[in-house]
């Protein structure tokens, strides 16, 4: 059986090998317990890592805090951009970074079966999005490979990063719709395995049906098999260096842990794919299910963190909408089934609550989705995840009224505005404490619920509380605050609120409404490429600005002039090893008036470094690495 090629260790090692820049090609002879390895180009992988491409790169995150948006994936808001094609994304980039949201979940990118009969209606198609017929990259909802790439690009221009959602678990149902290439017998499990007549019959008790037998169906994956692990980890690889950096994996569950049955590595193989953020769909409830193992194996193999769905939470929130009981008692615990908080995926709905026959989240209207997010959206644990409906459909609209394609944006409200101030607060208080209490000086207004998010240290700047009033209009003078005293706006609907010495002194929760109290501060800033050593001819340095006015340059060796956010500088071309130019960027504070300045030194230099990688296998007991130039 043909496998993979391995990736060699020397790739991997945690080295830092230096040439001469006159040496020709630099070799690497790695000896392992005595037993030599064939000689090797010392060039570093040229893998990506989603991490130090986007937080570690400069460029990336004068963009993200430009937008405001959260340093770490697990923290930010998530756009399911559900049913968007890569192209209508990368044209709804700008107010989707104005909106807040840190990440963006597409649809699955795999090749699917096509249903032509129906085009591109939702109706009895959309789910076709998740029959997978080969692990190639590009369909004719989310569009080609390119398309992706380029949408990448303009992401991580606004400081924005990509999730893909991936069905790893399972193919189509149509034998006859899979590529040849992925035709065979070994590769899935046998259907008479399971009873039903497509082998579907689950026992959710069972484990061994839940991750053994076909899912609605669906053609499932031989997951123990190496080599389909393998082809699914390159699958993601491709991916990865295409510029995705995280995964949602769809059926989760459906998949084995190591520990059960054959001793599977599948999840093992595929997560180390150089993404920073992965979760798994893992619905929680099931008995047997070990919801904490598929959490922390998520989390384990991203900078970025991981987790999984959390489903139970999801519930509640719901329930909690339909009876207008927002009491903080029930609404607290985010049902984390044993993990960290920020190992969580929250949601007012997903796409299976509210596109499946059950219907079972279809007919929230617009404001309970409104209330529902300022809960879910502001709450300091959990990346909220906001399902995007088709346009004009759900609430007393049709489930599907067709007024969109696949392919297209649904509707608005990921843009509405309360939604919007939700994701700003929620970006603003990154890393603070939260408390959950009814508003009242009595607290016991069950229709309203406060989500205060707070650090106590006597400023009023960092604080905030974030209201969902389903009643009528709510005094909340008297109410006990954690907040810090100060005066704190509404960013939906104006007016204030005080706060001195642990209580709100005045201010009102408007009725049958959200309201977002918080004072945002204007970033004022200018920067530049950070200083750096470069051994190649030139070096390409980027200016940014943000809120700033009168933005200059200067370089130490005379040359200056003005520029605007983004634009860029070729230095080094003058330059001798050794020789170094100090960059100074300056400009005024567009609103508090302010001198603003920026320096950065770049340093030509002779030594070009490489960085090459490599893990040692748990049965061997020392590992060697030579390196020769010359």
């Amino acid at each position: 059986m043909k496998h993979r090629k391995p990736t060699p260790a020397w790739q991997k090692l945690g080295l830092r090998v230096s040439k001469k820049l006159a040496v020709g090609a630099t070799a690497l002879a790695t000896v392992f317990g005595g037993l030599a390895v064939a000689s090797v180009s010392a060039q570093a992988s040229t893998d990506r890592n989603s991490y130090a491409d986007t937080v570690g790169n400069p460029t990336f995150e004068a963009a993200r805090k430009k937008y405001g948006l959260t340093k770490e994936m697990k923290n930010g808001a998530i756009l399911h951009a559900w049913m968007w094609s890569f192209n209508t994304i990368t044209e709804h980039m700008d107010e989707i970074a104005e909106a807040g949201y840190t990440s963006i979940q597409t649809e699955p990118m795999s090749k699917i079966k096509v249903n032509d009969a129906n085009g591109k209606k939702f109706t009895e198609n959309w789910y076709y999005v998740y029959q997978p017929t080969n692990t190639s990259i590009g369909n004719f909802v989310v569009g080609s490979e390119d398309d992706l790439k380029a949408m990448t690009v303009a992401a991580h221009a606004h400081g924005i990063r990509i999730i893909v959602d991936v069905v790893a678990n399972h193919f189509t149902a149509d034998w006859n719709a899979i590529d040849s290439d992925w035709q065979k017998s070994e590769y899935f499990h046998a259907r008479n395995s399971c009873s039903g007549s497509g082998g579907d019959n689950i026992d959710y008790s069972n484990r061994w049906q839940v991750t053994h037998c076909h899912l609605l169906g669906l053609w499932d994956l031989n997951t123990a098999n190496p080599e389909v692990a393998n082809r699914m980890h390159d699958f993601l690889k491709t991916a990865v260096n295409d510029g995705v950096d995280g995964f949602r994996f769809d059926a989760g569950k459906h998949v084995e842990l190591p520990n059960e049955f054959d001793g599977s590595q599948y999840w093992t193989t595929i997560l180390q794919n150089g993404s920073q953020y992965q979760y798994g769909e893992v619905l929680q409830g099931d008995s047997g299910l070990d919801y904490k193992a598929y959490a922390n194996l998520y989390a384990k193999y991203g900078e970025g963190g991981g987790g999984a769905t959390a489903s139970d939470y999801g519930k509640t929130i719901r329930s909690a909408l339909w009876s207008k009981n927002l009491n903080a008692g029930n609404l607290m615990s985010l049902r984390n089934g044993g993990v960290n908080d920020d190992q969580l995926v929250t949601w007012v709905e997903s796409h299976d609550n509210y596109a499946n026959s059950d219907k079972e989240s279809t007919y929230l209207t617009n404001d309970q989705i409104r209330f529902g997010w300022a809960v879910v959206g502001a709450r300091a644990g959990g990346a909220p995840l906001f399902f995007n409906r088709p346009k004009a459909s759900g609430g007393n609209q049709p489930q599907f009224a067709e007024a969109s394609q696949l392919g297209d944006a649904g509707d608005d409200m990921w843009k509405d505005t309360a939604v919007a101030a939700v994701n700003h607060f929620r970006n603003a208080m990154d890393g603070e404490a939260e408390y959950l209490r009814n508003c009242g000086s009595e607290q016991n207004n069950n229709s309203c619920l406060m989500v205060e998010r707070y650090k106590t240290d006597n400023n009023a700047g960092n604080d905030g509380v974030s209201i969902a009033n389903m009643g009528g209009d709510q005094n909340l003078a008297g109410t006990p605050t954690k907040l810090d005293d100060g005066t704190y706006t509404d960013q939906v609907n104006g007016g204030t609120i005080t706060v001195s010495n642990g209580k709100i002194t005045s201010g009102t929760a408007k009725g049958d409404a959200v309201s977002v109290y918080f004072n945002t501060s204007v970033k004022e800033s200018v920067s530049a490429t950070v200083s750096k050593k470069f051994s190649s001819n030139t070096i390409k340095v980027t200016l940014n600005a943000s809120n700033a006015t009168n933005l200059t340059y200067s370089l130490s060796n005379g040359k200056n002039g003005s520029f605007v956010d983004g634009d860029s500088l070729t230095i080094g071309g003058d330059m001798e090893i050794g020789d170094s130019v100090t960059l100074t960027v300056k400009g005024t504070g567009a609103e508090s008036g302010e001198a603003l300045e920026f320096t950065a030194t770049y340093t030509k230099v002779e030594v070009q470094e490489n960085t090459i990688y490599a893990t040692k296998p748990s049965g061997w007991s020392k590992m060697y690495a030579y390196v020769y130039t010359g």
